[in-house]
């Protein structure tokens, strides 16, 4: 078992105050994602906008999504406290999304979506830096991962009951009140700190470790985007009508739920380096199933199963980061690292189907992909056991 399980076997007491206000500042982050269908919806219906249109503002949203967590890697020191950041991108989220709310033209979108994925990504990345100084970063980064799990299954039936009696605007005006909440909570997000070791080598030794860990993080957001983008359309080529598409990617959802959880108890047990392995693999697994299998049955059992493994990895690798950089700061990027490939696979996607192939391409890319995390992803665990 690795130095980084290792210390996970026996942590400190956690603060029970501290680890809600950051569970509540990672979904802050994160919750516009969950229901990004219905925003790219919202606005057509607002500003009157082609869907094409609509995707390049969600595009926007993205990139400065990215931009923002590079901000903050870039800006985090020992012992300098990430609250100012927060309270800043909070109301530039809350601002951005009234803008939104009041908007009925392009332009107004445009600047209200960069500055609200501005926020988001600074928002994310401070939560995710400030985790890495608590008691136990992988418990809490399993206890966030159960929150948003949750959140996005209330998210994706409430929004569109919102959407209908109050109107496409009153999205924004929900994206708007959310952040708030935030602000009484500051008080409680712990300051960073810099557990790097002072010589030299060691600190080379964790920029090489930090830069594979962000590169596999990237390449299994490809390979799970290129899946959940083009899931409507993968069941669709399996003869599944929209009603068992729906029904089985709302089961799968369910089935994210109990990711982080195991990854909570399994963690420590059989080591990151394993969890991490298991993960990327489960999801290859997973990807073959959901595109291979050309029955209900198997579609959904795919979708089942790279919802638990994506659920159930993501800690790992949050937590791998921390242990080989507790500054946070290689978190705090992963959150750009997360939207850049969440946004590029679309676009690989779209350039290598064919009509006719029945997907066989984009499985073979997500598959590469999620090996690909894995070899990186367990090599980088190797190092940082040594």
């Amino acid at each position: 078992m690795n130095s980084s399980s290792a210390t996970l076997l026996a942590p400190p007491r956690p603060d029970r105050l501290t680890e809600l206000a950051l569970t509540l500042t990672a979904l802050v982050g994160e919750y516009a994602l969950l229901i990004m269908p219905f925003i790219l919806v919202a606005m057509m219906q607002t500003a009157q906008i082609s869907e094409a249109a609509a995707g390049r503002l969600v595009t926007l949203e993205l990139i400065f999504m990215a931009i923002g967590s590079a901000l903050v890697s870039a800006s985090l020191r020992p012992g300098r406290s990430v609250r100012p950041i927060l309270a800043a991108a909070s109301l530039a989220i809350v601002a951005a999304n009234v803008l939104c709310a009041l908007a009925h033209s392009p332009g107004p979108f445009a600047v209200g979506r960069a500055l609200t994925g501005l926020g988001e990504g600074a928002v994310m990345a401070t939560a995710s830096a400030a985790v890495c100084a608590t008691a136990n970063p992988h418990r809490l980064f399993s206890m966030i991962g159960t929150a948003v799990a949750v959140a996005a299954s209330v998210a994706l039936f409430a929004a569109p009951v919102l959407t209908q009696h109050a109107g496409p605007a009153s999205l924004f005006g929900m994206l708007a009140v959310v952040p708030l909440l935030l602000l009484p909570c500051l008080s409680r997000i712990p300051i960073p700190q810099d557990a790097v070791a002072t010589v030299s080598g060691m600190r080379v030794q964790a920029r090489l470790a930090s830069a594979a860990l962000l590169v596999g993080f990237f390449l299994l957001w490809c390979g799970a985007s290129g899946l959940w983008v083009y899931a409507e359309r993968i069941g669709a080529d399996q003869s599944l009508s929209p009603t068992e598409v729906g029904m089985w990617l709302g089961v799968g959802q369910l089935a994210g739920i109990p990711g982080p959880i195991v990854a909570a108890w399994v963690g420590p047990r059989l080591g990151l380096r394993l969890s991490l392995a298991a993960g990327c693999l489960g999801m290859a697994v997973a990807a073959a199933f959901f595109i291979f299998g050309d029955r209900g049955w198997t579609y959904g059992l795919g979708g089942c199963l790279a919802s638990f493994w994506i659920m159930f990895v993501v800690p790992c690798f949050r937590s791998q980061m921390a242990a080989v950089d507790a500054s946070g700061r290689a978190v705090a990027l992963s959150a750009g690292f997360y939207t850049v490939g969440f946004g590029a696979a679309p676009l690989v996607v779209s350039a290598i189907h064919t009509e006719g192939d029945r997907f066989a391409s984009t499985a073979l890319f997500c598959i590469a992909c999620f090996l690909l995390s894995a070899g990186l992803a367990s090599a980088v665990s190797r190092r940082s056991a040594s």
